[in-house]
């Protein structure tokens, strides 16, 4: 995790040092004092891009030609540093050495939930089949080589199909298939974890009208395929279909996370705020996962917390930070109720964002 991070010309901060708890970590201020500008960059540290903007250009501070961003952690003695100039690609490097975005997110594995990515039950499927891989790619060292495997195969699929010419398709519908039952088998190792994670957490929590909501909750793995099939029949079943759309339409790349209420879509009865808290659940599940049985502490990262949670939903954010182990980061606009944080032992450190430039 990032225990300081400097920043040199990013966005409005010309250079700005910032000392971060292990636990959790408030930053407040106006709209456009930067406080989005943090949290970004401390998301740069995980993934190298921003969650805001896909341009990374357009990150350096007006008027100048380079920004850089310098993390540390203070756990492992690692040193971070992210160089991007209007003329070359990034730069970055651990330890004085360079790494690709890939073993990054290794490095300092993190979540964000910002505005445009608050909710995860009325997101696309692919946004939480993401939200799994993400995970189990810092978690498991086979997952890249299996997850590559298994989509290079779709893809030839894919262009078999699209050509029509089928004769040779057989060996690629094994592939597809030995690839993809892998593939399915970690994802839903991990997410059976997660789930026993979530229904712990939210165990845990004072009880109230959204905690009651979410108890009922249904949380169900999804494989993409009818399960009572093995992949290879399924492909043979949905060959014709296939041909017709000239995709394959079944499989682990159609793998979801469907979550219900009394067999209704959570996301047709749950209101905003409670749609944003249980993504903030869920996020929290996956993290707890990580550092109870992988020994990994990943950092969560929520953009304006205070937006979309009513007083209800807020409450059982604050309620959440007794419970959690990980490094939590987070904004708003105020401070007026920052005194309801009782962090109970916890390392809780808060920024006033105008104070930070």
């Amino acid at each position: 995790m990032i225990s300081e991070i400097k920043l040199n010309n990013f966005r409005c901060f010309k250079s700005s040092s910032i000392s971060l708890s292990p636990e959790i970590n408030f930053f407040y201020g106006a709209n456009g004092s930067g406080k989005t500008s943090i949290l970004e960059a401390l998301y740069m540290c995980s993934s190298g891009r921003s969650f805001k903007s896909s341009n990374v250009q357009s990150l350096i501070s007006f008027d100048e030609e380079v920004f850089s961003i310098t993390g540390y952690d203070s756990s492992r003695g690692y040193t971070l540093q992210i160089i991007k100039n209007k003329t070359n690609p990034i730069s970055i490097k651990v330890n004085n050495t360079k790494i690709t975005t890939s073993k990054l997110i290794k490095e300092f594995p993190a979540t964000a939930i910002h505005n445009n990515t608050f909710s995860f039950a009325n997101a696309a499927p692919d946004f939480r089949r993401k939200m799994v891989d993400r995970s189990l790619f810092v978690s498991d060292i086979g997952f890249s080589e299996t997850w590559f495997a298994f989509y290079k195969t779709l893809k030839q699929r894919n262009s078999i199909i699209k050509s029509r010419n089928i004769n040779n398709i057989d060996p690629w519908n094994k592939k597809f298939s030995e690839e993809g039952e892998v593939l399915h088998k970690k994802r839903l190792v991990f997410f059976e974890q997660s789930l026993k994670e979530f229904k712990d957490i939210l165990s845990k929590l004072n009880p109230c009208r959204t905690t009651k909501y979410l108890e009922q909750t249904t949380i169900e793995y999804s494989p993409g395929w009818d399960s009572g099939l093995g992949i290879y029949e399924a492909l043979l079943e949905n060959q014709s279909r296939d041909l017709v759309r000239k995709t394959t339409t079944t499989g682990p790349h159609k793998a979801d996370i469907k979550i219900n209420i009394n067999n209704v879509e959570a996301k047709q009865i749950l209101s905003r705020g409670e749609q944003k808290i249980l993504s903030i659940l869920w996020c929290c599940s996956q993290h707890e996962v990580l550092r109870k049985i992988y020994n990994i502490n990943a950092t969560l990262i929520i953009d304006d917390i205070k937006s979309e949670l009513d007083n209800t939903t807020f409450e059982i954010f604050l309620d959440l930070l007794k419970h959690l182990n990980n490094q939590i980061i987070f904004s708003c606009i105020d401070d007026h109720f920052s005194s309801k944080i009782k962090p109970e032992n916890k390392d809780f450190k808060k920024f006033h964002v105008e104070q930070l430039k």
